[in-house]
């Protein structure tokens, strides 16, 4: 509060300084245009005042009442002046205090979120150990990243889920095809920093950060010719998430990341087995150690906030282990499972996962054309899975998830290699799950989403549909769920099904909270505007909104530029991808439209709270941050008043939240 104080004071007497100076020239003038009046009000006042040592407060406000007294025309006015330049001053200082407040947060910020995600994770787990923990991650990470440059994961693969394992083995089987080698060497980790910590009655998750350097590129099998990448030294970073159950104590041995069983110490034999083969202990059920679910780059990374899903409230009342990292996992195997089928012509992959039906249905795109090519995505990469809303029905509950996700159009040529149309594109489906109402979620095998449910053997592709090991049908949907449909995000039937659910969600959440406004009073506990994570959205994703707005005049600016890159430099985008992502809207007719269908984030209040958040890092807006704001709002139907005060309401939002991590920090 002292700075603050000191702050405010400076500007203030800055202009009072200046108020000064102007009424003693005013005074001199005054007095030198009258005979005499000069040396009577020079010899009566200034002087003896001057004896004191200075002047201050009493000084000015002294020659002001005299100014009113004696020339109340030049007084009067002046008076004001001053006052109104006092004020200003004072805040031109509590602006600046603000500035220089979030500024200096911003600069501890991650500090912060460390220290927060730590403590609430201790709160579950008092015995928990930073540094035990990190060194295993740590090891964990050099595993993963010699297994990719091997193209092999079996030294990796006892603490990966079901849903990072089926991703990993597709990709690498891609590269193997492709004969593409991840080349990787000189690898030094530079940190590894929890970011956050999530949990629920399930689950808890804590996300860690990872930074370090390599050499880093891909190159042809046979020739060792560079692909992309490259042979120099550069930074990168990913963040790793992890997850186990709730009430898990850390182990104070090794564990799934050292290849054991985490309950006997067993050693894990290479293969998919779920359970140990000395204690039968769960070995990926998150009830013994940590599961590692994700894997993504710092720029792509988000925690998207939870939402209130249409049906969700009625199927945990029916089933109280249903739960969504199980949906995301289960939806996670299907899309990689269908997007090998693709890229290898054969429906084998999804047997198992889905529905006799749909595979019969899906052998038509598997086929060659008449020309013999076969088309397929490769290079595919998932932004995001939601779950959009489930029903109960009779014989069948329904489940929708929406797969955000991108691809490389490819080509499969009669006599030919693998050939490639550039750019990825984007994509929105919705994978409709079935499952015999009525079912119970099995928790503990929430992250063993591809094993069979009934006795929990890895799955073994083929083209029958049951167990190799118990003979259990897989794909029928009595005990978990089976995939029915793939459709488009517009496709006007599940349009349909999803505004019927959303309104019938809308009247529950509507009853909620009116009986929270009768609780608290219309303003007693209802909070208009809720606060923002600030990983709610990924930097590519705020980069490519950014870009899309810029060039929604046609072209980008040095300025816009600046700020394109500034965003860039926070949130860890590499130059490569700045440019690719202009070039990918300089491509298209309207860039502001392109980005609205193709975005994984919804052109809404929260989006521009998020671009706002970025602008204002160090507290202020420049001219081109304004508009490029403005742009977005007027999209979303806000006029410039309403942009103004929610501009407004943010700053304010970030400097009570600086002021909180500063406090923090020194605790």
């Amino acid at each position: 509060m002292r700075r603050k104080s000191q702050l405010r004071k400076v500007f203030a007497w800055s202009l009072l300084l200046l108020a000064v100076t102007c009424i003693g020239i005013l005074i001199s003038e005054v007095a030198f245009a009258r005979a005499g009046g000069g040396q009577g009000y020079s010899g009566g006042g200034g002087s003896g005042r001057g004896s004191r040592g200075g002047g201050g407060d009493l000084e000015i406000v002294w020659l002001l009442i005299r100014l009113i007294i004696y020339y109340p025309h030049i007084g009067i006015p002046l008076t004001i002046v001053v006052i109104v330049l006092a004020k200003k001053g004072y805040i031109k200082g509590e602006d600046t205090y603000v500035d220089y407040t979030i500024v200096k947060a911003s600069r501890v910020k991650s500090d912060s979120f460390s220290k927060v995600a730590l403590t609430q994770l201790k709160q579950r787990d008092p015995a928990f150990d930073e540094n035990f923990f990190i060194g295993r991650a740590k090891k964990a990470f050099r595993l993963i990243q010699d297994a990719w440059t091997a193209r092999k994961l079996d030294k990796a693969q006892a603490f990966l889920s079901d849903g990072i394992f089926e991703q990993f083995n597709i990709q690498l089987a891609e590269m193997r095809e492709k004969r593409i080698i991840d080349h990787l060497e000189a690898l030094e980790i530079v940190s590894a920093t929890p970011v956050k910590f999530q949990s629920d009655k399930n689950f808890d998750v804590i996300h860690l950060r990872i930074d370090a350097t390599a050499i880093n590129y891909r190159k042809d099998e046979k020739t060792g010719k560079l692909i992309n990448g490259s042979r120099s030294v550069e930074p990168f970073a990913e963040v790793w998430s992890f997850m186990r159950k709730p009430g898990v104590k850390t182990l104070k041995k090794g564990g799934l990341m050292e290849g054991q069983c985490p309950n006997c110490g067993n050693p894990i034999q290479i293969g998919r087995l779920s359970k140990c083969e000395v204690c039968n202990a769960l070995l990926r059920s998150g009830e013994y150690d940590w599961v590692l679910t994700s894997i993504t780059q710092a720029c792509e990374w988000s925690v998207r906030p939870d939402r209130a899903v249409p049906g969700l409230d009625a199927i945990v009342a029916a089933d109280p282990g249903f739960n969504m990292q199980h949906i995301k996992e289960r939806v996670s195997v299907m899309f990689w499972r269908k997007a090998e089928a693709e890229r290898i012509g054969k429906i084998e992959p999804l047997r198992k996962i889905a529905r006799n039906e749909f595979c019969d249905s899906q052998q038509q795109w598997l086929k060659p054309d008449q020309s013999g090519a076969r088309r397929f995505y490769t290079g595919c990469a998932v932004g995001a899975i939601d779950l959009l809303g489930v029903e109960l029905l009779e014989p069948d509950d329904n489940a929708f998830a929406e797969v955000i996700w991108s691809g490389i159009p490819s080509f499969l040529m009669p006599g030919k290699g693998i050939e490639t149309a550039g750019q990825p594109i984007n994509f929105r489906h919705v994978f409709v799950l079935g499952r015999k109402h009525g079912a119970k979620t099995k928790l503990e095998s929430s992250l063993a989403s591809s094993h069979c449910p009934s006795c929990g053997a890895p799955e073994q592709t083929g083209n029958e549909n049951e167990c190799s090991y118990c003979g259990s049908v897989m794909n029928d949907g009595k005990s978990e769920w089976v995939l029915d449909a793939v459709v488009d995000r517009s496709d006007p039937k599940v349009k349909e099904i999803l505004d019927r659910l959303s309104a019938a969600s809308k009247v529950i959440s509507d009853e909620a909270h009116a009986k929270a406004v009768a609780k608290h009073g219309a303003k007693g506990g209802v909070a208009a505007t809720q606060p923002l994570d600030d990983f709610g959205i990924s930097g590519i994703e705020l980069l490519r909104w950014t870009v899309a707005m810029m060039l929604a005049d046609g072209h980008i600016d040095n300025k816009e530029m600046k700020m394109i890159r500034d965003l860039a430099d926070k949130r860890d985008i590499p130059e490569a991808r700045i440019q690719q992502i202009i070039d990918e809207f300089k491509a298209v007719i309207d860039p502001v439209v392109h980005v609205m269908q193709t975005s994984k984030i919804a052109a809404d209040n929260d989006l521009l709270r998020h671009i706002a958040r970025v602008a204002l890092a160090d507290g202020k807006l420049t001219t081109e941050e304004t508009d490029m704001l403005k742009t977005v709002g007027n999209k979303i139907g806000l006029t410039s008043i309403d942009i103004n005060m929610m501009l407004k309401r943010e700053r304010n939002a970030i400097f009570q939240e600086s002021k909180d991590i500063l406090r923090n920090i020194k605790r």
